[in-house]
C-alpha cells in the first residue's frame, strides 16, 4: 500500500474533527485578507450626544471612518452600517431619535421596499440624521466669524486658512467678488 492511499484504497481526504472540537477546517479563515474583511481599522469615531454644532464635523468623521474601510462587510451593507451608526449615537438630546430610527430599520429589513430602487437604507437614514441635527445657526455663526477675521501678526497664511474655514462652514464662494472684499478689507 502507498502511503498516499488509506487502507481501504480510498484516495486521502481533509481529517475528521475528533468530536471534541465543534470546529472543523471549514471555520478557520483561508487566509488573513478574508479575516480582514470583517475589522474595522483606524480609529473610531467619538460618540454623538446629539449637540447641534457638532453635527458636521460628526458625520464627516463618520464618513472618513467608513471610506478608510469601504473593504469591510459592515461598510459594504447598508443596514450594517445603518446599525453602527446608530450605535454612536447617545445621550438624552438623541435618545428618541435613535429609537425611532432603529424601528424604521427593522421595518426596512422587514419590507425592503420601502426604500426606493436609487437609494438604501443608509442613504435615507443620513438624510433622516442631518434634518434632525441640522445646525441651523452654523451658516450665520461663521459669516460672522468671517466679519471679525482680521489677520494677526502679518501672518497672511494663518488668516487664509481661518478664512478659508470659515467660509467653508458659512457655505460661501470665496470666488464672489463681495466675499473677495470682505478677505481683502481684513488685511492691514
Amino acid at each position: 500500500m502507498r502511503s498516499s492511499q488509506t487502507a481501504c484504497n480510498k484516495p486521502p481526504c481533509r481529517p475528521c474533527s475528533t468530536g471534541d472540537d465543534p470546529f472543523s477546517l471549514e471555520n478557520l479563515p483561508k487566509d488573513d485578507k478574508e479575516d480582514k474583511a470583517h475589522q474595522l481599522e483606524g480609529i473610531h469615531p467619538d460618540k454623538f450626544n446629539g449637540d447641534r454644532s457638532q453635527t458636521t464635523r460628526f458625520l464627516a468623521t463618520f464618513n472618513r471612518f467608513m471610506l478608510m474601510n469601504y473593504r469591510a462587510d459592515i461598510a459594504k451593507d447598508p443596514i450594517m452600517h445603518s446599525i453602527y451608526f446608530l450605535s454612536l449615537l447617545e445621550g438624552p438630546k438623541c435618545e428618541g431619535w435613535v429609537d425611532a430610527a432603529d424601528r424604521w430599520l427593522r421595518h426596512v429589513v422587514e419590507d425592503p421596499s420601502m426604500i426606493p430602487r436609487q437609494s438604501n437604507a443608509w442613504l435615507k437614514l443620513k438624510k433622516r440624521f442631518k434634518e434632525a441635527f441640522s445646525d441651523y445657526a452654523e451658516h450665520e455663526r461663521a459669516q460672522d466669524e468671517l466679519k471679525k477675521l482680521k489677520m494677526k501678526n502679518d501672518n497672511l497664511d494663518e488668516y487664509l486658512a481661518a478664512f478659508k474655514t470659515q467660509a467653508l462652514h458659512a457655505d460661501i464662494d470665496m470666488n464672489d467678488h463681495m466675499n473677495l472684499r470682505t478677505f481683502a478689507l481684513s488685511l492691514p
